[in-house]
């Protein structure tokens, strides 16, 4: 008997806490948990209806790094923290978790979760259990699975999915020292340098410019920004220097590790060869065995054949992307996600998609500046 095994790979939705209608949050940057619904329901049903469906959230699908704990962006996060932040996010958007409840309540279904450096906090239990009592009943939680050894997800057709953000410095996480203890106290995650920029500099700029983390390239925002914008652009560098001087030696963990990521991340940033595309296609050019490789992170779609006919896939975002590159300026970013379609005995078929969903003549604006 031809089973057929159908995969929907999505990543960077950023959730956050929600918007409340009239009022705008500029730390919620998701807001298509309908057309969400209906993209899920679409594929559970129709020519879907005998398939079994996984999908998989491929990193940053929950922004936890915008959300605050006592009215501040926490940057000791422990896992009780970590769980008061993903549950204000479920909070925050109950149409989007009630469609991934449907989702597994349908059968032949599962979702297995990569956590991104958006939401590391996935990594840990408490804040896992919290997200599988939301979406899943009893029965159904052994079909919700999270990739916590490493960040590769490997699919059995050779066929390699993965969030990116390893492959720079900045974002790169210990899997092996996720947490740090402390004396008498809970242990708190081991975060990133990247992710301290977003709770140190990025967040405190959005009051200022709601915008400035859609925009990418970030280094050419601000070389921009030196002219259009100059008060705002030299405030944040100097942000950005001082948190980066300060993490670098005040921060816990061995110091010559600390160096050694200090030379990482000033490469990564000032190279002109550490494009994430290019790091993605080195890295499927060098893996034996794998020919597809699906990442997210970048936030910018791209579907490449490599040398012997290798694909790589990125699966954008389902945010708003603003792009000064000018080879892809205006470019349509949004709404899309990769599908690996395989029936039994045959080779598996991927694609990279957009979602429209459904014709509707009017959709409601829950906050106009």
């Amino acid at each position: 008997m031809h089973e057929r095994q159908i995969r929907l790979v999505v990543s960077d939705f950023h959730l956050g806490t929600g918007s409340q209608r009239g009022s705008f949050n500029p730390y919620e940057d998701f807001h298509e948990d309908e057309r969400f619904a209906e993209f899920l329901g679409h594929h559970t049903a129709g020519e879907y209806d005998e398939a079994h469906v996984e999908l998989v959230l491929n990193g940053d699908i929950f922004d936890l790094l915008k959300v605050r704990v006592g009215g501040i962006w926490p940057d000791a996060i422990t896992e009780t923290i970590a769980v008061d932040k993903v549950r204000q996010v479920l909070r925050g958007h109950p149409v989007f978790f009630d469609a991934l409840h449907a989702f597994l309540r349908r059968g032949r279904t599962s979702i297995t979760y990569i956590p991104g450096n958006h939401d590391i906090e996935l990594m840990l239990a408490g804040p896992q259990d919290a997200l599988v009592e939301r979406i899943a009943a009893e029965p159904e939680r052994h079909r919700v699975q999270f990739v916590t050894r490493g960040e590769s997800y490997h699919l059995p057709e050779g066929i390699q999915i993965r969030h990116g953000h390893q492959w720079e410095a900045i974002h790169r996480f210990d899997y092996r020292r996720l947490t740090v203890s402390r004396s008498g106290r809970e242990p708190v995650i081991n975060l990133p340098w990247g992710s301290l920029f977003v709770l140190k500099v990025l967040n405190p700029a959005k009051m200022e410019r709601y915008l400035v983390d859609h925009i990418v390239p970030l280094k050419r925002l601000m070389f921009a920004g030196l002219f259009f914008d100059f008060r705002f652009t030299v405030k944040m560098l100097f942000r950005t220097i001082y948190h980066f001087v300060r993490t670098r030696f005040s921060r816990h963990g061995n110091i010559f590790r600390r160096f050694v990521d200090t030379l990482r991340i000033m490469r990564d940033e000032f190279s002109p060869l550490a494009d994430f595309d290019r790091l993605a296609m080195r890295t499927l050019r060098r893996t034996q065995g794998v020919h597809t490789l699906i990442t997210g992170h970048s936030h910018l779609p791209r579907c490449r054949v490599i040398e012997n006919g290798k694909l790589y896939i990125n699966t954008g975002s389902w945010v708003r992307v603003l792009n000064l590159d000018l080879a892809h300026l205006g470019q349509d970013t949004g709404l899309t996600y990769a599908v690996v379609d395989s029936v039994t005995g045959h080779e598996p078929h991927t694609t990279l998609n957009r979602w429209y969903g459904s014709h509707k003549l009017t959709r409601t604006l829950e906050y106009q500046g």
